[in-house]
């Protein structure tokens, strides 16, 4: 590998990285490339040299966590728990941890200004690295879902139904740690408001 390479991939890798600060932080309409550019201390023609607008890093950065957040929760799948409920807190802590903002509204808040193919390609990723992981814990045999609620249907709603972990607007006692709170909204989710 040349010098000019190497150079190149550390320049391209330092892009990535601030790029996801500000992406995950502020979302895909709130943030423009000046910001990025601003944070580098790069101008806005050297990082499109890397990356042909906006949308495409973006789209980079989103399939970086992505595929960080599945190879994380794959590892969490991997291993024995004594309560399913402690896996899913494990589970949901690689979202939070990877996530300043509630992943499903980053992802999907994205796609009123985004290409129809970045549109195909984030939902293949949401699909992928975000709910086929957390539905393989709802088909655990341990895990004892209600009959008319399939494994896919109940990941979906679980993902959709983490807004209150993020930020304190939604948040249901912020005067909790994470672990508290993730495991107060599981409660909330897996077992209703109200007696039966």
């Amino acid at each position: 590998m040349t010098v000019k390479t190497q150079a190149n991939e550390a320049t391209r890798e330092k892009i990535m990285l601030a790029a996801t600060t500000v992406f995950l932080s502020h979302g895909y309409e709130q943030t423009t490339t000046r910001d990025i550019s601003k944070l580098l201390g790069i101008s806005q023609p050297a990082l499109y040299h890397y990356f042909g607008d906006k949308e495409a890093l973006f789209v980079a950065v989103i399939k970086r966590v992505g595929h960080q957040v599945f190879s994380d929760m794959s590892d969490i799948l991997a291993q024995q728990y004594a309560q399913p409920i402690d896996q899913l807190t494990a589970l949901t802590t690689v979202i939070v941890t990877r996530h300043p903002r509630d992943v499903f509204t980053l992802i999907h808040g994205s796609f009123a200004t985004l290409s129809a193919e970045s549109q195909q390609q984030l939902g293949r990723v949401f699909g992928h690295d975000y709910v086929m992981p957390i539905t393989h814990f709802f088909e655990q045999a341990a895990v004892k879902r209600r009959e008319n609620i399939d494994a896919r249907m109940a990941a979906s709603f679980y993902i959709t139904s983490l807004a209150p972990l993020f930020g304190s607007f939604h948040a249901l006692d912020d005067n909790l740690n994470m672990t508290a709170r993730i495991q107060q909204l599981l409660d909330l989710i897996f077992y209703g408001v109200s007696e039966r």
